[in-house]
């Protein structure tokens, strides 16, 4: 069964780098439009086929390139997510929007919250839909000030199994997220960007920072308080050999309790590769990452990486055994705004499986 994963893998992968190049040759170098076969292999997921696209606008500026971007994905565990982000620069003015809608139906498992193991698994099921809108100004070249405007409204589906674990599950961790919600956030967003690209910078730094709030009985069943802190720093070395680096602080704070489904978490295709999404979870995640990204071949690229760090308790702030993930990969540039196929394999210091991810976007 896991050389059968191997081989599906590596099948995936050579298709795609197939139909990417029919699409690269006939493109037209300011703008272009992929719509590639997606899938990958995860603990959480099983085997995930679907779709990636993306249109890339036209551009004078290879530091801003509007695009609009996505997925469909449908698992063999039936979990179905469809995202779309728009990210628009207008032109004519100093005016950037970053947007995203995300529509899911998720059986997944609840593994209680904490960074450690609590020996819990409840099968459950989210529906959810999500918008968010960004708009930005920017007050000089690199430095953005803005909005953030989101909506979030979610449901979770139990099936029979539930009714011997509530109990437990309530009095360990409470009943916060088990019934329908809403959520209305309204916040303000502070940024620098110096990167060459935003889709694969070769040199720069980006730093995000957000605070955002809502209000129980405003449109939303929580009062809830989250600030959010994103640095990664480029470097070039030699020839196109880049060293990239990532810190990252996440909190979400509630006098009343916070949903369990909006906890950060480690694991996924993007923080702490290596371990699986869900498993952990609290109000707080931090963790640091590095990338050493190489060229191989033309437009065939290769990436080794590691990251180090947890969720937490935000009053102890108390870590039972740091979570540390590596692993390498390949890249393949898809057009000229420099988007590349990512295929990363994972590992990480818990002794969990190897795990495979495969996207049209980069960690960071």
């Amino acid at each position: 069964m896991f050389r059968k994963r191997y081989i599906l893998i590596a099948l995936l992968f050579v298709s795609v780098l197939a139909i990417s190049q029919e699409a690269a040759d006939s493109i037209v170098s300011k703008k272009s439009l992929f719509i590639i076969p997606h899938a990958s292999y995860q603990q959480e997921t099983s085997v995930a086929p679907g779709i990636a696209y993306g249109y890339y606008f036209k551009s004078k500026d290879i530091s801003r390139i509007s695009s609009i971007s996505g997925s469909a994905i449908y698992t063999f565990r039936n979990q179905f997510t469809f995202n779309v982000t728009p990210k628009i620069f207008f032109h004519s003015t100093k005016w950037y929007l970053y947007s995203n809608l995300n529509v899911k139906n998720y059986p997944d498992y609840y593994f209680g919250i904490g960074n450690k193991h609590t020996g819990i698994k409840q099968a459950f099921t989210s529906q959810n839909i999500s918008l968010l809108l960004q708009p930005q100004y920017n007050i000089t070249k690199h430095l953005l000030i803005g909005a953030s405007l989101s909506a979030r409204f979610e449901r979770v589906l139990t099936d029979s199994t539930f009714e011997s674990n509530r109990d437990a599950i309530f009095q360990q961790f409470g009943r916060v997220g088990w019934e329908p919600y809403s959520l209305f956030n309204v916040g303000i967003i502070a940024a620098f960007d110096s990167r060459d690209n935003q889709f694969y910078p070769q040199k720069g730094i980006f730093a995000k920072s957000f605070f955002t709030a809502s209000k129980a009985g405003w449109g939303s069943s929580y009062s809830l308080q989250e600030f959010s802190f994103d640095f990664r720093q480029f470097v070039p070395l030699f020839g196109s050999h880049i060293l990239a680096w990532q810190v990252y602080y996440d909190g979400i704070f509630g006098c009343n309790g916070i949903p369990f489904e909006l906890l950060p978490t480690v694991g996924g295709r993007d923080v702490l590769r290596g371990f699986r999404q869900g498993m952990y979870r609290e109000n707080v995640l931090a963790f640091a990452q590095a990338e050493y990204r190489l060229p191989i071949y033309k437009r065939l690229k290769a990436a080794v990486f590691c990251s180090a760090g947890d969720v937490m308790n935000s009053t102890d702030y108390k870590i039972d055994k740091l979570k540390v993930a590596y692993g390498a990969g390949l890249r393949y540039r898809l057009n000229d705004a420099r988007v590349h196929l990512r295929v990363d394999l994972a590992k990480n210091n818990y002794g969990d499986k190897l795990q495979f991810y495969i996207t049209a976007t980069e960690a960071f």
